[in-house]
């Protein structure tokens, strides 16, 4: 009894209910969906979606009675290079089926809490809000008189966030230790195929479900750290524009924003960072602004 009374109290102060439920029988099967209709490849062991399937009650049932007797254990992953649109490659994290659906699970389980606590600023990769929302936001700034504006791109935001730090912020939002300890080791997972040598494991590159999750709460200390009267920031994912009316204070927030990211192990992108105004016109996810008007691309 005394064994079971802490944690009961626990669970009753903790804002997530018991970590157990974040990976019932209903809520892997829920994470398998999504992972299903994401139609993403095979695993790193080779597995497909399909073989999965074809004996998905045992598969959820072993995956969890591993998680909640926390004996779960990642599988090694492979990186894959994907293009992108400016000629360069993107390295992608791809994990076994069965990883991606325990990590879907504890997003699920997690995202709630978070989004409550994340700053009406940040708009990617959160749930009911889009790029359209973004530019919307955008559109309001240079109505109440902003017109000059900080276009800045963070600098592999996704291979330069510090484990450390993600581990620090998970503490601090009070997530069940357990579930801490489950993100630590898909953090430091080996990648069986690395092709850089200071990064052999899987950090929070892209390719797992949670990233998207972890990079807001990892900027979330940026969010409030630009939270200025004189200056109004927009950030989606490791995309972000700054605002205001004078070209001092855009200066200002430059230097104040470079500082702010440089705490945390990060920096803007040397070469796709600059200060324009609305009236040169700049794009911004898939939106491009001029003067009071914006378009989106197609």
């Amino acid at each position: 009894m005394k064994a079971i009374f802490p944690s009961l109290i626990a669970n009753l102060q903790s804002p997530y209910g018991p970590w157990q439920s974040a990976y019932s029988v209903d809520a892997l099967r829920r994470a398998w969906m999504v992972v299903r209709a994401n139609k993403g490849g095979s695993g790193s062991d080779g597995a497909t979606i399909s073989e999965f399937e074809a004996r998905l009650e045992p598969n959820l049932a072993n995956l969890r009675a591993e998680l909640v007797n926390q004996q779960y254990r990642p599988r090694p992953v492979k990186q894959i290079l994907v293009p992108k649109a400016n000629a360069r490659w993107r390295p992608l994290t791809l994990w076994t089926i069965r990883d991606r659906v325990a990590q879907r699970a504890t997003y699920n389980y997690l995202e709630p809490v978070f989004d409550r606590q994340f700053l009406p600023c940040s708009f990617g990769f959160r749930s009911g809000r889009s790029t359209r929302d973004t530019a919307a936001a955008i559109i309001q700034a240079r109505k109440r008189g902003a017109f000059w504006v900080l276009d800045a791109d963070i600098q592999d935001c996704f291979g330069q966030m510090r484990n450390h730090i993600v581990l620090k912020q998970l503490a601090r939002w009070r997530v069940p230790k357990p579930i801490q300890q489950l993100v630590k080791r898909w953090l430091q997972t080996k990648i069986g195929n690395a092709w850089r040598s200071d990064q052999t494991t899987a950090g929070t590159s892209q390719g797992s479900a949670l990233s998207p999750l972890l990079c807001n709460l990892y900027l979330h200390s940026f969010d409030q750290a630009m939270q200025q009267r004189s200056i109004t920031l927009v950030r989606y994912a490791d995309d972000f524009v700054i605002l205001a009316r004078r070209k001092a204070a855009v200066k200002w927030a430059q230097h104040w924003a470079a500082a702010n990211l440089k705490r945390i192990g990060l920096n803007m992108h040397p070469h796709k960072t600059r200060i324009t105004t609305f009236d040169e016109g700049f794009q911004f996810v898939g939106w491009f602004f001029i003067r009071e008007e914006m378009y989106q691309l197609k």
